[in-house]
């Protein structure tokens, strides 16, 4: 985006320039306020325009931005349904009740932020070469944000009781056939694994839910992509994960190293599950919001805000975690 795209300004910023005296004894009420203003404002649209690399947590977790940016709290339900149809006759009263039971859980909604600033010589600076303001402080305040929902998403944040993906205490645990680290074991021990794994998966989910999605850390994948089955059967060698997507094409398999150590006892963690924000989603409750700026001592500082209310899970069935180490 060129910088003739933001050629106008905000009010509020020209203000913090023109009004604080800081500022009006080095520069010019006229050219150099609204000069700072202009640049101020194309710092802050650079900052929302930017597009970051693609972070795993953002394809792990679905967003939920239907909650409103004034909520205080939020409660997260997980559901279970009860009830199971019966033959009856035509003049039955006494008809079997179906229903839907919830388990609710409160959760603070937490606010994250940061910051970044000009001090009076980078305005200086600024002024006398008429290169404009540096986007690259914006730009870190906007990746730290990023970096720390992305962190929530995936472990959450346990000191102000935010869940993430691989911390939710409604995630069902699989036990491993053949356990401890992928890269002992054999391609048929790793293959045995695996269906045992997503076995499991349709025994609790009762044909409900269908994987779609196996999550695997990076010595698991590796293992399972590079070991040979023996008792395959196949007049070519293939591998575990070869197998796995030849007879259960549905499922995408998936190289993530922040599963590496992330399971109980810093073991590296698996997921088998049916990624959809009807089954979880990540309450991100206010996007990456940018305050007015304000002078402080010797700077324009610009505070920086989100909010989220971690994971929530609303179908437990949907996933089923293992540990792979």
């Amino acid at each position: 985006m060129s910088a003739s795209t933001h050629q106008h300004y905000d009010p509020e910023d020209l203000a913090v320039f023109k009004n604080n005296p800081k500022f009006t004894a080095d520069f010019r009420q006229d050219a150099d306020t609204i000069f700072f203003a202009h640049q101020l404002n194309y710092v802050r649209a650079q900052t929302y325009d930017r597009q970051l690399p693609p972070m795993n947590a953002d394809r792990l977790v679905p967003d939920d931005t239907s909650v409103p940016e004034w909520a205080e709290t939020v409660t997260q339900y997980a559901y279970d349904m009860v009830g199971m149809a019966k033959v009856i006759s035509n003049y039955a009263d006494d008809l079997p009740r179906a229903d839907v039971r919830a388990t609710a859980r409160q959760v603070t909604v937490r606010t994250l932020g940061d910051s970044y600033g000009f001090n009076v010589n980078e305005l200086r600076a600024s002024r006398a070469t008429g290169s404009g303001l540096d986007v690259r402080k914006a730009n870190a305040a906007r990746r730290s944000m990023d970096l720390k929902i992305a962190s929530i998403k995936l472990v959450g944040d346990s000191v102000f009781g935010l869940y993430g993906l691989f911390t939710n205490p409604n995630i069902p645990t699989q036990v491993l056939t053949n356990t401890g680290d992928w890269t002992a074991l054999t391609g048929d021990q790793i293959l045995a694994n695996l269906l045992v794994w997503i076995i499991g998966f349709q025994n609790q989910s009762k044909g409900v839910h269908v994987p779609d999605h196996l999550e695997l850390a990076p010595k698991a994948y590796n293992a399972a992509a590079s070991k040979f089955i023996t008792a395959s059967g196949a007049a070519v060698p293939v591998t575990p994960l070869q197998w796995l997507n030849a007879n259960y094409p549905g499922i995408t398999v998936e190289n993530i190293w922040e599963l590496q150590g992330s399971g109980t006892g810093g073991k590296d963690l698996g997921l088998l599950y049916e990624r959809s924000p009807d089954n979880l989603s990540h309450m991100y409750v206010m996007p990456f919001t940018q305050l007015p700026p304000e002078a402080r001592n010797l700077e324009i500082v610009t505070d920086c805000l989100a909010k989220s209310g971690g994971v929530n899970v609303y179908y437990p069935l949907a996933l089923l975690s293992a540990l792979t180490t």
